[in-house]
Formats: C-alpha cells, structure tokens, sequence
C-alpha cells in the first residue's frame, strides 16, 4: 500500500457536506450514543477521576458480536471479504447491505493493533477528553459575570420592588467542527481485525493513526499557526481569546529553577482564573521538560515526582499537576534567536476537549486509475468552555 501524501479529492469533505451530512457522519462512529456523551477519558478528566473507554466496548462488539447470517462479526465478515478478494470499496458496500445501512465506514481508531498511544510524545491528542457531538457546530455558553449580591435584606419589606434586580452575563461561543485526513492508493489487501493483522498492514495502519495523532496534536496546541483551515488551538485562545501569556524566560539565563517558577506561575495564573488544580495539565517542548525534571532532582534528591495520572498514563508532576512533554512544540535550542514564542502551557483538562462528529475511519474513494484509492478522515474540533481563560502559557525569549 502506498500513501499520497496530499489530499485526494474527496479524502475530506466540505463545510456544506458536513452540515448535510451531520446525522450519517455521526451515527457510523458513534451509533446510538447520544449527543455530547464522554466516550473517551483515559485520565477522567470530566468524570471525577474515572476513566472512560467506550470504544473499547465498540470494537469488542464488532470483534465479537454475530450479526450476518453465518455468524460472523463486521470484523470476521472485513477479512473474510478482504482474503476472497473484495476491495475495499466493495466490502465496505457489501458490509452496508448487510447491515442495512448506508453510512457504515471501518473505524480504525478502536482497533488495538492500530490504535498506539504515548502519551510523552502526543499527551493532548491521546489523552484529552473526547465528547461526541451530532452537529458541525459547538455552541458554549461560558458566564462572564456573576449576579451582584445584596445584603440589608432585613430593612427591607418583602415586596418584589424591594430587591435590587442583577442577572449573569453569558458569552455565546461558538466552535466549528472542522475535517483532516489523508488519501492513499491501495496496492495490496487491507486486512484489519486483531486476530488476522498482518505485521506490514498493521505498521502501515498504525502509521496512518499515528500521523493522524500528530496533525492533531499540532492543532490543539499551535491552532491555526500550524493549519490555517482547521479549528483554533491554544494559541489562537490565547491571542484571540481570554488565554494569557504569564511569563518570560530567557533560555540563555535562566537556570532550572527558573523553569520550574516559570511553571507554577502558569499554574497558580490558570487556578486563579478559576481553573481547579486536579484538573489542570501543564505541556511543554522536550527542553523544558528536561529543566524542570533537572530542578526536582537538584533540590529533592530523587528523579522527580512521577504519578499515574489514569488508565495507565504515568507523568512527571509538579505541586500534584502533571506535567507533559510533547512534539508539537519545537525544542527551545531550535528556536530563531530575537523571537518570543509560547514554549508551556497550564490547561484546564475539564473545561477544554475535543468534540468529534466523527472519529478516524476508513473510507472508498472514487476508483480514478487501475490503482484502488481509499481516505482515512476525522471530523471534529476543540472545545474551550471558558473561551481560554483557563489556558496560561510561558513564554522564552532567546537573545543569543
């Protein structure tokens, strides 16, 4: 199987296909869940510590559940149909009549053997909560001030005219559910269930996912700083947003204690725009990572605070908030000299995640050449119910 690096047209779909197409587009990733269900929390950031994996369920339902008239399951029937010869195309048409439905894709993001997480490469694309949405847009209603309170009650009688009237104010945010994917041209058989994976399908597979991982990542931190047509990212909230910008180092001064200030700074500013520390997570390059990890060890004499954080995910931590390095932040000792560049961010896990119209799923393309084509696509986008507020970052400077 080889990959075409580009888009092919029709890998992924425009913002009118989208809003026509929401119901379908949901319903072949997510079924029966119901609208804004917590599908995915590995560390049970919106559900008090506990850890959510609906997909695990799904692809143990497909794995094993009998639904075709032989008794096979949609991944049994895939292979079979993929190892007598169907394309891609036409066993995903034939597992459609069988099913009776017009919109069911492969999904490629609940299948193990495809599915790989690091969460000390890609922390915010793998572990960040995951929430499904049935529209192609996300509407928050964050309030941005509170109702003045009156005291002297007592002085006063009990008629309606006797209180002073004050309302909460609310901001209507709105986020558009955006598309990515990639095109690839199919030279051999897709064979994707557990037991029958080949070992160069499955790297090739894996490699798909994983890329998808990345680009992700790359938007939930950079925004469009990375892609200017997908959604908005931390930078976009910070700059466009309520998101701020607490601190400034110079990397060619500053000593590891100097980093580690710099990050409880961001820590202490995201709790004090109302952010709840057990549910705050720092990300940060590779360098900075490594300066704070230096200072734990210098002042405490052992390699660090290191705490599972959920599901399995280990993470350094500093005043009990993990801190998470990650590759979509280029390294300070690759920065230009003479720029500012947001370099460690402080995020409210709670408040900021992603809601998918639909997950990473494998799809026919329109046979164009004696090559068969095929897309692997993601709809959704990411959600700040504060509008960034909860969203600090650190800052270097580099002179030299």
């Amino acid at each position: 199987m080889s990959v075409n690096p580009g888009f092919s047209s029709g890998a992924v779909k425009s913002r009118s296909y989208i809003r026509k197409n929401a119901d379908t587009m949901y319903k072949s990733s997510f079924g029966d869940l119901p609208d804004g269900t917590v599908y995915r929390d590995p560390a049970g950031w919106k559900t008090n510590g506990e850890p959510v994996e609906l997909q695990k369920r799904r692809f143990e339902q497909l794995r094993d559940e009998p639904v075709f008239e032989d008794g096979s399951s949609v991944l049994e029937k895939w292979n079979d149909l993929q190892e007598s010869g169907f394309s891609v195309s036409e066993t995903t048409k034939e597992i459609r009549k069988n099913l009776d439905t017009g919109d069911w894709s492969l999904p490629l993001d609940i299948i193990p053997e495809v599915f790989t997480v690091n969460p000390e490469q890609l922390p915010m694309a793998d572990m960040m909560t995951r929430v499904t949405t049935q529209d192609d847009e996300v509407v928050a209603t964050p309030v941005t001030e509170h109702p003045d309170i009156d005291w002297g009650l007592e002085t006063q009688d009990d008629t309606e005219g006797s209180y002073e009237y004050s309302d909460p104010d609310y901001d209507d945010l709105s986020f558009e559910v955006e598309g990515f994917g990639a095109a690839t041209r199919l030279e051999d058989k897709m064979i994707l269930a557990s037991n029958n994976l080949r070992n160069a399908e499955s790297t090739q597979e894996q490699t798909f996912v994983r890329a998808m991982q990345q680009e992700l990542e790359r938007q939930i931190i950079l925004g469009t700083d990375n892609n200017a047509d997908g959604f908005e990212g931390f930078n976009d909230l910070i700059t466009t947003g309520d998101g701020e910008t607490v601190t400034d180092l110079d990397p060619d001064t500053a000593d590891p204690e100097d980093y580690e200030s710099a990050t409880r700074d961001i820590i202490d500013s995201a709790e004090y725009q109302g952010a709840p520390r057990n549910s705050l997570a720092v990300v940060c390059d590779f360098d900075w990572h490594r300066e704070v990890r230096d200072s734990l060890v210098s002042q405490q004499r052992y390699d660090g605070d290191i705490t599972e954080i959920g599901a399995g995910f280990s993470a350094m931590t500093l005043d009990n908030v993990p801190v998470m390095k990650s590759h979509a932040i280029e390294r300070i000792t690759d920065r230009a000299d003479g720029d500012t560049y947001n370099q460690a961010y402080a995020v409210n896990m709670e408040a900021t995640y992603l809601s998918m119209l639909q997950e990473t799923s494998v799809k026919p393309l329109a046979k164009v050449a004696p090559q068969e084509q095929m897309a692997v696509d993601s709809y959704g986008t990411l959600v700040s119910e504060e509008n960034g507020a909860h969203i600090q970052a650190a800052t270097v400077s580099p002179t030299a």
